[in-house]
C-alpha cells in the first residue's frame, strides 16, 4: 500500500468515526440537531416543539453515511470492487430513507 492510499483510508475511517459518534448522539437526542427542521425553527418553535422524529432521522442517516466512509476506507485498503457496489447501496439507502422519512413526519406534522 502506498503512502497517499494510507492517508486516504486515514481520513476516510476519521470522517466514519466521526459521523458514527455524531449519529449516536443525534439518536439519543444529545447536542444540536442537524435537521433542517430545527435548525429553521425560530427560538419559541424550538422551545415547544418535540423534535425527538428528527433527531432519530438525523441519526440514521448519519450512521448510514458513517457505513458508506467505513466501507469506501475498507475498499481503498483492499481493493474489492464489490465494495463500491456495497458503498453505492448505502448511500442509495440514506438518500431514500431521509425521502421518506421528511415526507411521513412532515404529514404526521400536518
Amino acid at each position: 500500500m502506498t503512502t497517499s492510499q494510507i492517508i486516504v483510508a486515514a481520513v476516510l475511517f476519521a470522517v466514519a468515526v466521526v459521523l458514527a459518534i455524531f449519529g449516536i448522539r443525534q439518536l439519543r437526542c444529545k447536542g444540536f440537531c442537524f435537521n433542517n427542521a430545527y435548525i429553521y425553527a425560530s427560538k419559541e418553535e424550538r422551545e415547544k416543539t418535540d423534535y425527538t422524529p428528527y433527531y432519530k432521522q438525523s441519526g440514521v442517516v448519519l450512521l448510514l453515511l458513517s457505513g458508506v466512509f467505513a466501507v469506501n476506507c475498507i475498499h481503498v485498503i483492499s481493493k474489492l470492487s464489490v465494495l463500491f457496489y456495497v458503498s453505492m447501496a448505502l448511500t442509495a439507502a440514506a438518500v431514500i430513507f431521509a425521502v421518506v422519512s421528511s415526507v411521513r413526519t412532515g404529514k404526521k406534522n400536518k
